[in-house]
């Protein structure tokens, strides 16, 4: 048994996978302490799991990130992107190196797993005083920004006939890099002020690069491919979807028989304020089309405001490792851990999302011919309706998602990070 620090930022997106970790590695037999922020000791402590809260700013709640009035001005793009870095990951730093210092020092004896975007062993690994972990695997639940001359974050530049496509996949992440520099001058200030002596040169390859090894949760075929990774990167594949094992299907879930396609829409878990975006228009646009819509809501059924049409279904939460595999085609704004297990589970997928790495999983959805990028986050009913059409008479894009599908199943993310974590 060996003794595991899990850690990961109070952001729903980026702890669920780290959670998922820990109940995996606690079935194992390994002592598992997971740190995060206070409001999910209930769930941490629910699962059995030793929970240790972080203090100061690493302790938010991000449900109230659309509440942010500073935030809330910003357009996407490059100047959100560096708020919510200087906020939400670089800002906490110092409380989370505090907290795991303290765990170190009580047992050094310990290995750490955290999310990548948890920065609290950044700053010993740069060479500030205090204790490192006996290993340190970083995970990233968010598709990789890695700099690299065969891709961008967002995908290959598109060149012309001659063009040096390494040159401009180069020159597109250099302007990347100067986009975000706000963010890279503040992570140096406070590396320096907790007595790093090294840096890094670009803080989007140093969440990847300066763990002793890191973990995508992902797999070749939907991320883009890196000739020049470094050998510490391993895609390692996607934690299955939580189980519930006291659900109870609704009176209609007999209906998703196979007899007409099934459409499921979902804006997610946490950005789902507002329906008015995507779950309303899809089901404004399909209302009239021989499917059946399974709107997941992820809130509840009231908060529609528009009347439920005949061939939809509501329902405030359905497991998907129920509903995905009555699915014919998945309409999600974009999180990653959906998006990969629609596509696991061979069910092509439509991506509605400007925000956070909503548009880059996006981009490799179009990229590899496995649904399609509305590039907008509050479509068209007509747009839908188009985009759902097309998916679901697409025979080559059906085909390229069965063909993943395999790759999926073939990889064991659990096992794979266990490994890597303790040789």
């Amino acid at each position: 048994m060996a003794k595991i620090i899990i850690a990961a930022p109070p952001i729903t997106g980026e702890l669920t996978p780290l959670l998922q970790l820990a109940r995996g590695l606690a079935g194992r037999g390994h002592g598992i302490t997971v740190v995060t922020g206070s409001r999910f000791r209930a769930e941490v402590e629910d699962s059995g799991l030793t929970f240790v809260p972080v203090t100061g700013a690493a302790d938010f709640d991000d449900r109230l990130l659309d509440q942010d009035p500073e935030r809330m001005k910003l357009a996407p793009g490059p100047e959100m992107l560096n708020y919510d870095w200087m906020h939400y990951f670089v800002a906490p730093m110092p409380d989370q190196h505090a907290v795991l210092q303290r765990l170190l020092e009580q047992d050094p004896d310990q290995y750490l797993i955290a999310n990548a975007v948890w920065l609290g062993a950044l700053p010993t690994a740069l060479g500030a005083p205090g204790l490192r972990p006996r290993r340190w695997v970083g995970v990233t639940a968010v598709p990789l920004a890695l700099s690299s001359d065969d891709t961008t974050f967002f995908g290959p530049v598109p060149v012309g006939p001659g063009d040096d496509q390494k040159a401009a996949n180069r020159a597109a992440n250099a302007q990347f890099a100067a986009m975000m520099q706000p963010t890279q001058d503040r992570l140096t200030e406070v590396l320096r002020s907790l007595g790093a002596t090294e840096g890094v040169t670009s803080f989007v390859d140093g969440i990847t690069t300066v763990p002793d090894a890191t973990a995508a949760l992902t797999v070749p075929g939907f991320e883009f491919e890196r000739g020049d990774a470094p050998d510490s990167l391993h895609l390692v594949g996607i934690l299955p979807a939580r189980s519930a094992p006291d659900w109870e299907p609704p009176a209609w879930w007999a209906e998703l028989d196979g007899s007409r396609p099934v459409v499921v829409v979902t804006q997610g878990t946490l950005a789902n304020g507002d329906l008015s975006q995507l779950v309303e228009p899809t089901l404004t646009g399909l209302a009239d089309l021989d499917v059946t819509v399974v709107a997941a809501l992820g809130r509840d059924t009231d908060a529609l405001s528009i009347p439920v049409p005949a061939n939809a279904r509501v329902a405030e939460f359905i497991p998907f490792d129920a509903l995905l595999p009555k699915a014919d085609l998945y309409i999600t704004n974009g999180g990653l851990g959906g998006t990969q297990q629609a596509l696991a589970a061979g069910v092509p997928v439509i991506v509605g999302g400007l925000t956070e790495d909503k548009p880059a999983n996006a981009a490799r959805v179009a990229y590899h011919g496995l649904g399609i990028n509305l590039e907008t986050a509050t479509p068209t009913p007509e747009a839908v309706a188009a985009a759902t059409q097309l998916a679901l008479k697409d025979t080559d894009m059906r085909d390229n998602v069965q063909k993943l599908a395999p790759v999926y199943a073939a990889h064991d993310a659990l096992g794979t990070i266990e490994h890597l974590t303790l040789g």
